[in-house]
């Protein structure tokens, strides 16, 4: 599994989606309307150590509102920045094991991206992760 996919998975265990059906990992489906997206970008480069590697990838996690429910889509990103900044010392996904030293917002708070094509509010956050393998 990918970090992405630790991500999108401890969202759903926070009961915010389900992966594969409202979160999706490195995808943007056109349905439905309301819904998660994690996406992996470059970050900075990796560290090693003795023993380890240690890894810095970006991420960035999108949520799209109904168009009827503008407000859904605020509250849900502002939830998510609360479980995800800051977040240290942690296993994120147990079926992965993989140790995330820590993971922080690189902005003070979400970013509204406006509406899409059929007029759906999305936001935006990107983060730094710091894992280790």
């Amino acid at each position: 599994m990918t970090y992405e996919e630790d991500i999108a998975a401890y969202l759903e265990t926070l009961k915010l989606g389900i992966v594969n059906e409202t979160i999706f990992v490195n995808n943007k489906p056109a349905t439905p309307d309301a819904i998660i997206c994690v996406f992996g970008y470059a970050g900075r480069p990796p560290e090693w150590t003795n023993t380890l590697k240690v890894d810095h990838p970006g991420a960035q996690v999108l949520v799209r509102g109904a168009k009827d429910a503008p407000g859904d889509a605020r509250d849900l990103i502002e939830t998510i920045f609360e479980a995800l900044d800051g977040r240290t010392n942690t296993i994120l996904n147990p079926d992965t094991g993989v140790f995330y030293q820590s993971i922080e917002a690189t902005q003070s708070g979400p970013s509204p991206m406006g509406k899409d094509e059929n007029g759906r509010i999305e936001y935006v956050l990107n983060f730094y992760v710091t894992k280790t393998r």
